[in-house]
């Protein structure tokens, strides 16, 4: 056999060798989001639902919201605890929280995390001399917000040999700017063991 035969061989066999690692074999199964999954005792898409349906279910039945008519929100930080050694999105448990007060329209969200890029767009169109003035939006048209959620994320695991035990519990507040009085807090625990 000749040198490039045997090279063009080795190179399929590579290739073959590539193609059957990258191929798991196994089935892909479509699973209800919403629906409880775990498969260990990490923080883990149940837990966000967990969280989350928790927080935005006790804001609307509060009694401070059924005295406010449409309230201006902006999210605050939510932080984590420092013995925290997995990753947890906070913003993805703040952008779930905003979207469904928002479909209740009981609430509205100042979009505080982008006010600097809105306030330069707001500058060039009062500066620039190739936009439609009557389309112009004028500086002072921004809302104040009335309150700004925040909250911290704490974890403690515990791991005798025997039993994993994870323990999360996520506590949010919402602070009226004017007084800052809290008008609203709740706490969601949730506590996972693993038995290995």
């Amino acid at each position: 056999m000749n040198i490039l035969k045997k090279k063009n061989i080795l190179a399929l066999a590579l290739l073959l060798t590539f193609l059957g690692c990258v191929s798991n074999g196994g089935k892909v199964v479509r699973v209800d989001p919403r629906g409880l999954h775990d498969t260990d005792a990490n923080y883990g898409a149940e837990d966000l639902h967990l969280f989350t349906q928790k927080m935005v279910t006790s804001m609307l039945q509060s009694s401070f919201l059924n005295g406010s008519k449409n309230p201006y929100i902006a999210l605050g930080n939510i932080t984590l605890n420092r013995g925290i050694d997995e990753h947890i999105d906070v913003k993805l448990i703040k952008n779930v929280i905003r979207t469904n007060l928002i479909k209740s329209e009981k609430v509205n969200f100042i979009d505080n995390e982008h006010i600097k890029q809105l306030e330069n767009e707001i500058d060039y169109q009062n500066s620039s001399k190739y936009l439609d003035k009557s389309t112009v939006k004028k500086v002072g048209g921004f809302i104040a917000r009335d309150y700004t959620m925040s909250g911290d994320i704490h974890a403690i695991k515990k791991d005798n040999g025997a039993i994993l035990d994870n323990f999360y519990a996520l506590s949010l507040r919402l602070t009226d700017v004017k007084t800052s009085a809290v008008v609203w807090s709740e706490e969601k625990e949730i506590r996972k063991q693993v038995s290995k």
